[in-house]
């Protein structure tokens, strides 16, 4: 019965990281608290997986029918649409609020604007370009490592970013990840954030965890220098830029 329960309740953790990270929603809604959503942070890298599972499927089905130039487009219009856009749309905001505020204040009030300014719309194109040309550079076993690997470790990087963390706002997901996020979900999420990596990519993998680790702590420690804390858009900016530093790495011959 004791068995039964913690089963339950495993699957109900991994369903809401599923609703809240993709585009994929369950039939039946899966009750939400924050008790649960905090505890559902030690599958955000297996979700992550899941989707460069789904894309790197995609780009065998494609490859007999498009040059690599135009699958490359495709996947990476497929990374934006798994996780519905929104950590481009955070991406977006963050630009607009770093570069563009004043102060603090100036700079929250401009991340609310869900208009995309100049700075917001330099970071989606440079990303996304970034993006297109790293797969359009990878073939074979690297390119199939790098799709896989690129949004498992961006999704690990919102569990990251909330280690030692304060929120920018008292309401918001990034409040609500700082409460309820602990050391026994980053543990889990590092665990097999770093298990499946080396699996994949072996003792390269372990260089590109650290790479990832120091982008996303630097991303963190920014976000508290210039918005005294994080919130909701810093950590879809995290996940966007550290998979594209994935990519990146990969392409350049890791």
């Amino acid at each position: 019965m004791q068995r039964g329960a913690i089963a339950a309740s495993v699957l109900r953790e991994f369903l809401i990281a599923l609703q809240f990270l993709t585009i994929f929603s369950i039939r039946k809604t899966v009750p939400f608290d924050e008790v649960g959503f905090g505890r559902s942070a030690a599958f955000f890298p297996l979700v992550g997986g899941l989707i460069g599972g789904l894309v790197w499927s995609l780009d065998l089905l494609l490859t007999p029918i498009c040059p690599p130039m135009i699958r490359s487009v495709l996947l990476t219009a497929a990374l934006a649409v798994c996780s519905r856009g929104l950590h481009l749309d955070g991406l977006a905001d963050s630009a607009d609020g770093f570069f563009g505020g004043r102060d603090r204040q100036h700079c929250l009030d401009i991340m609310k604007d869900s208009r995309i300014g100049t700075f917001g719309a330099l970071a989606l194109v440079g990303v996304l370009l970034l993006k297109v040309r790293a797969l359009d550079l990878l073939a074979g076993e690297p390119r199939t490592t790098a799709l896989v690997l690129a949004p498992l470790l961006s999704r690990w990087a919102h569990v990251g970013m909330t280690f030692r963390s304060c929120p920018a706002r008292k309401e918001g997901l990034g409040a609500l990840l700082v409460r309820n996020v602990h050391r026994r979900e980053l543990l889990w999420a590092s665990t097999s954030a770093l298990v499946v990596t080396i699996l994949l990519a072996g003792s390269v993998g372990l260089w590109l965890c650290v790479v990832v680790v120091g982008t996303t702590r630097a991303l963190a420690y920014a976000s508290h220098q210039r918005l005294g804390g994080v919130t909701g858009d810093t950590y879809g900016a995290t996940g966007e830029l550290v998979e594209t530093v994935v990519l990146c790495w990969w392409a350049c011959g890791a």
